[in-house]
């Protein structure tokens, strides 16, 4: 019988330690959590709602994440001033998986990219943000409505276009 209980806990607590990083799928609400902007000014997420926010995952060592991230520039410059009928703005969070300042500051530089969104606590895939917003590959990305419900995922540039020009 003991044995049988020893099972059951081991199971529960597995099942529910997978529970805590699951993806998120749409219709979900991100998670709100606080970050240190890139330069210093403290930001939480939920400081962006009313408007529409793409929170995009990526690591300086990840080429491909870092493509996409570049290949965001065009789109955010073209609709980060526009009214929305449903929001006010469009932002984008980019979170970092980095763990080395130098390497992750160096990317960011180089990047140039526009937005002042950047976020990394430099714990790599221990991030408590990475665990509860459920990522578990990158590129990743998640775009939010203004009430911060996901309304996609995973999107490239195309899909991000096709989706802000249709709101």
């Amino acid at each position: 019988m003991k044995r049988y209980q020893l099972i059951y806990c081991f199971l529960f607590l597995a099942w529910h330690a997978i529970g805590q990083n699951r993806e998120l799928n749409i219709g979900d609400t991100l998670p709100n959590f606080s970050y240190q902007g890139q330069f210093s000014k403290p930001y939480n997420l939920k400081d962006l709602k009313g408007s529409y926010v793409l929170v995009n995952f990526w690591a300086t060592w990840n080429m491909e994440s870092r493509g996409i991230q570049l290949d965001f520039i065009d789109i955010y410059a073209k609709y980060k001033d526009r009214k929305f009928k449903k929001g006010r703005k469009f932002y984008i969070l980019s979170v970092s998986l980095d763990e080395a300042y130098d390497v992750y500051n160096s990317a960011i530089k180089k990047d140039n990219l526009p937005w002042k969104s950047h976020l990394c606590d430099f714990n790599g895939w221990s991030s408590p943000i990475i665990q509860q917003c459920g990522i578990q590959s990158i590129p990743f990305n998640y775009l939010l409505d203004p009430n911060g419900i996901v309304i996609a995922k995973n999107i490239k540039k195309e899909e991000l276009e096709d989706i802000l020009r249709a709101l």
